[in-house]
């Protein structure tokens, strides 16, 4: 007894849960975990202020009354106030189409932390074992976790403390078996319908009885190894998060050039963050999506879980709830356009297009096969010509027949298919001609326009950025 009570102080001391001094909430269940931590406590802090809470879950009618008035006299042994709260699981449960398990944990932490606020205790220790370690890395390892979820519980969580979490059971039902001390049975434990059940009472047995006689100590070890590596790991997210992120009000930046600088292993963690800040559950499907979004050269917008948006332009990923509506489908923030009146070009010469902060050039010339070889202009007959000519912003209709292509096509289409993101197509405006289109400038002519052997002269079409 006295080297369990031993372990346990240094375990909060080297954690620095609490101390002498601290107030503090004690969930207290009536099993045997949470009595023997209520027992513990109160013999290792006599003077530091308790409070044992029982959380009634409404679930098990047959049984609460006994773990009510078992929890209530083992406080008053101890010393310790006592209090319970009644939540309603089920209300819950419906409400956010979760699961039994998760609705009565989130809950019961709820009522905990109100009852804490309530008395300015510090922390909430609840009775979480080393077998419970063991049993949440293979729970979340069969749901899927990443390297954090992984690495299991922390002695400490916020103002959630678990003192007892290098502890097995087993030492703990003896301790209490020593000293005399009643506990409950929880018959929901035997209840194999709760994965969490299943895999203590099935899963962990088999593991143990046919590969691995240490599995638990193995699980523990494992989860070990991966929080020191995910302390790591955090540390150097964190050195990167303010230099990648720019947040506003329900809104996240993420600026691409640093962001596709860092190892996958960061990008993750980042990405992560942010679906966690804007409340939208990451998974693995989600950050692969996300991952892939950043790497594409494309204007691009995918829809998340709850409404969160994802867009792409340039050299960012605007994150953003376009509406407070549930299950909003409607499109998110669009590309920003600039748009400019239409520029009448009555002859060749110098024309700036200062909204787009380009100039168009046009250059009559005597036609030479050489002018053809230059990619930086385009080229058109000028006897097909008739000015004035006319430069304007797209129409969403307008279609063209781009030169060497087998008929017309949308202009947008055609730009798509030249990879121009969409946040920036409104730097391509189109030319025309008697209200036939010339070129989409800077990128091709109207097949119609073309150079043959019959031309004479030609238009030196050059669209140059300011």
């Amino acid at each position: 007894m006295k080297l369990l009570l031993k372990r346990i102080h240094k375990t909060i001391k080297t954690s620095s849960l609490f101390t002498d001094k601290t107030s503090f909430i004690i969930g207290v269940s009536g099993g045997a975990d949470s009595v023997a931590l209520l027992h513990i406590l109160s013999v290792l802090f006599p003077a530091s202020k308790r409070i044992a809470v029982y959380v009634d879950h409404g679930l098990r009618p047959n049984e609460t009354e006994d773990e009510k008035r078992l929890v209530r006299q083992q406080a008053s042994i101890c010393g310790a106030d006592f209090e319970t709260i009644r939540v309603d699981v089920r209300g819950e449960q419906k409400k956010h189409n979760s699961s039994l398990e998760e609705a009565a944990r989130n809950l019961r932490y709820q009522a905990l932390e109100n009852i804490r606020l309530t008395h300015r205790a510090e922390v909430i220790a609840v009775g979480h074992t080393a077998n419970d370690q063991a049993e949440e890395i293979l729970l979340r390892l069969v749901r899927g976790s990443g390297s954090t979820g992984l690495s299991g519980m922390n002695t400490r969580h916020g103002r959630i403390v678990r003192p007892l979490l290098h502890e097995t059971k087993e030492r703990l039902v003896q301790y209490l078996q020593d000293q005399h001390i009643p506990f409950c049975q929880d018959s929901s434990n035997l209840d194999t319908n709760f994965l969490r059940n299943k895999i203590r009472l099935e899963l962990l047995p088999v593991l143990e009885r046919d590969y691995n006689a240490s599995i638990q100590q193995t699980l523990l070890q494992t989860a070990m190894v991966l929080n020191d590596e995910d302390i790591l790991l955090t540390g150097l997210t964190e050195e990167v998060l303010p230099k990648v992120l720019q947040k506003e009000t329900e809104t996240i930046r993420l600026s691409l050039p640093l962001f596709k600088d860092q190892a996958v292993a960061i990008q993750r963690r980042i990405l992560d963050t942010i679906c966690c800040t804007l409340h939208s559950k990451p998974s693995f499907k989600k950050i692969q999506s996300l991952l892939q979004l950043a790497a594409t050269t494309e204007y691009k917008e995918i829809h998340l879980t709850d409404g969160l948006r994802a867009v792409k332009d340039k050299d960012s990923i605007l994150f953003h709830r376009p509406s407070t509506e549930k299950g909003y489908r409607g499109p998110g923030i669009l590309p920003t356009t600039k748009t400019f009146s239409p520029v009448t070009i009555p002859c060749p010469g110098i024309y700036p297009v200062s909204a787009l902060n380009h100039t168009l050039s046009v250059n009559k010339l005597v036609f030479s096969s050489a002018l053809l070889d230059k990619q930086d202009y385009l080229v058109v007959d000028a006897e097909k010509i008739t000015f004035p000519l006319t430069l304007r912003q797209r129409k969403s209709g307008d279609f063209f027949h781009p030169l060497g292509a087998p008929g017309r096509k949308k202009i947008s289409r055609f730009l798509s298919d030249q990879k121009i993101p969409a946040a920036e197509r409104h730097n391509y405006p189109l030319l025309s001609s008697d209200e036939k289109p010339v070129a989409v400038a800077g990128m091709r002519i109207d097949h119609a326009f073309r150079v043959t052997e019959k031309t004479s002269h030609v238009l030196v079409l050059q669209w140059l950025k300011d």
